[in-house]
């Protein structure tokens, strides 16, 4: 009987020790795909959201190059306007200054017409009464005979002189004839006794004393 216990334990065990081994295989066959299931869920969550990142950005990237387009369009389109409005301005500035130039040429021509009529009016009134009733000259300037005469008592050189002459639309002083010798000399004398250029001068290398028309100065005067 002994014996018969002993055997039927020891197969209770063995039954045992199988029930527990088919329950440990049980519950680690049942618990493994739970890992599995995870390990292949998150990648795919994480590819999905790395996804939907990308294609935001996409979308960002493509509104902000469509605003950037309507912003270059639209600049492109005032400078463009704002060209054609240089351009018209242009054209409108060159007509005035051609216009203002041709009036600048007209009213030189009506300058020296009416200066030349002045000139000959006050000629004949010299003639016919002997004295300078009127003057075609600027103001402070002397007519005598048919020319305009001014002395200035300024210090310069007779190269200053000269420029000074030309910037006043005159020339230095010329004296070919007895009659302009005679008006000078007493204009050219004062108390300070101050001393006058003239238009005449010579080189250094030349003896030839010539006025500043080129024309020879005549040793009769």
């Amino acid at each position: 009987m002994q014996a018969k216990y002993s055997s039927t334990r020891d197969i209770l065990d063995d039954d045992w020790d199988t029930t527990m081994s088919l329950h440990s295989r049980a519950s680690t066959t049942t618990q493994r795909p739970e890992p599995r299931h995870t390990e292949l869920g998150t990648p795919s969550a994480a590819w999905r959201l790395v996804a939907l990142t990308l294609l935001t950005v996409c979308v960002v990237l493509l509104i902000g190059l469509t605003i950037l387009c309507f912003v270059f369009f639209q600049f492109y389109q005032l400078s463009k306007t704002q060209q054609n409005s240089i351009s018209q301005k242009e054209e409108r500035l060159g007509n005035l200054s051609g216009q203002l130039q041709s009036l600048q040429a007209q009213n030189r021509k009506l300058a020296e017409a009416l200066q030349h009529v002045a000139e000959k009016l006050c000629h004949e009134l010299y003639n016919k009464t002997g004295g300078h009733r009127c003057s075609p000259c600027p103001e402070n300037w002397k007519w005598h005979g048919d020319k305009c005469y001014q002395f200035y008592k300024e210090i310069k050189s007779w190269q200053g002189c000269e420029y000074f002459c030309v910037a006043e639309n005159s020339t230095m002083l010329k004296i070919n004839t007895q009659e302009v010798l005679e008006f000078a000399m007493p204009q050219s004398y004062s108390k300070f006794f101050y001393s006058y250029w003239t238009g005449l001068s010579r080189n250094s290398t030349s003896k030839t004393w010539l006025w500043i028309d080129g024309t020879p100065y005549s040793f009769e005067l």
